[in-house]
């Protein structure tokens, strides 16, 4: 039986996100057109610390290898982002380093294509005193630079399904970060859903378009539980990108960011914000939620089925 701290809180997060899901406008899917079925891995939230600390490199090398040991083999990786954990208070050259043994982690323990998705922790070199804003590799560039990415966000096909990746990281004047998306990506999104409108698709981004995390915390802060209120738990203009899914065969929705595994279900579509392969940092479980990865298998019929699965890791 669970204990009555436990049954409130997942009481007031269910009642709670179904009066924030209230506010969004609807949408529901049409029928899919033929397409096949087959699997992907969803690994999010990595953060190789500096040098591969707290045996962060290892973790990540154990992870990749339980998805390269999976029975069907994954089709591709889908990458949630924050690949690295200290960009944004490094140098330029210091984070290239991280980003190299990062690469280097994971070419050497996967030969899975990838798809890799912007997390505000590959920041690089904005958190410093005077940051190099003339460096193309500053903010996110080296991210580009080190992935061969002219865009952080696009879309590809693969058989007979769609995928969207977006970038809702927002570089603040103060050097914090926002959840956003800019408005030349969500033109982008309209544009690209209207085109590829009849396959089945899944929408990619790092700071969860929807949470009933947010919420829960307010109504806690509000009944007289001393509980402070995390910044960017959700991107802040999501209302509009969840708006323009309205029509389309959207079948899912992945992000990541808040380490801990979460499924709300908006008018038929699922957002999953998956756990984080770092759990708590490298430290262990975050709010109970141990260190994984999401197992995603796609279906003719439209079906999507996601399972987050542990890998062993012991911090």
């Amino acid at each position: 039986m669970m204990t009555p701290a436990v049954s409130r809180r997942r009481f007031l997060e269910g009642v709670l996100g179904m009066l924030a899901a209230s506010q969004l406008s609807g949408f529901s899917a049409p029928p899919p057109p033929p397409a096949d079925a087959f699997r992907f891995a969803f690994v999010t939230d990595l953060h190789l610390m500096q040098g591969g600390a707290l045996h962060s490199a290892q973790g990540i090398a154990m992870c990749l290898q339980a998805v390269e040991n999976l029975n069907p083999r994954p089709d591709f990786i889908l990458c949630g982002g924050d690949l690295v954990n200290d960009a944004r208070e490094m140098t330029v050259v210091d984070a290239g380093a991280e980003y190299d043994l990062f690469l280097k982690t994971w070419h050497d323990n996967t030969g899975l294509p990838a798809y890799w998705t912007f997390g505000n922790h590959d920041l690089t070199a904005t958190s410093l005193a005077d940051p190099p804003v003339n460096d193309p590799r500053y903010c996110k560039g080296l991210f580009k630079q080190r992935l061969g990415l002219s865009k952080l966000f696009y879309s590809f096909n693969h058989k007979g399904w769609h995928f969207v990746v977006l970038d809702d990281i927002a570089l603040m004047p103060d050097k914090s970060y926002e959840g956003l998306l800019f408005d030349d990506e969500l033109a982008f999104l309209r544009a690209d859903l209207q085109a590829h409108g009849a396959k089945p698709t899944i929408l990619v981004t790092h700071i969860p378009l929807f949470s009933a995390l947010p919420f829960s915390i307010a109504l806690a802060q509000a009944t007289g539980f001393h509980v402070k209120t995390p910044k960017n738990l959700v991107c802040t203009n999501a209302d509009t990108a969840i708006n323009d899914l309205s029509g389309h065969n959207i079948r899912a929705v992945l992000c990541g960011h808040l380490h801990r595994y979460e499924e709300n279900t908006i008018h038929g579509v699922p957002f999953y914000n998956s756990g984080a392969v770092c759990g708590n940092y490298w430290t262990g479980p975050m709010f109970g939620c141990p260190e994984g990865y999401g197992v995603v298998d796609v279906g003719a019929n439209g079906s999507v089925k996601f399972d987050y699965r542990t890998y062993g890791w012991k911090a």
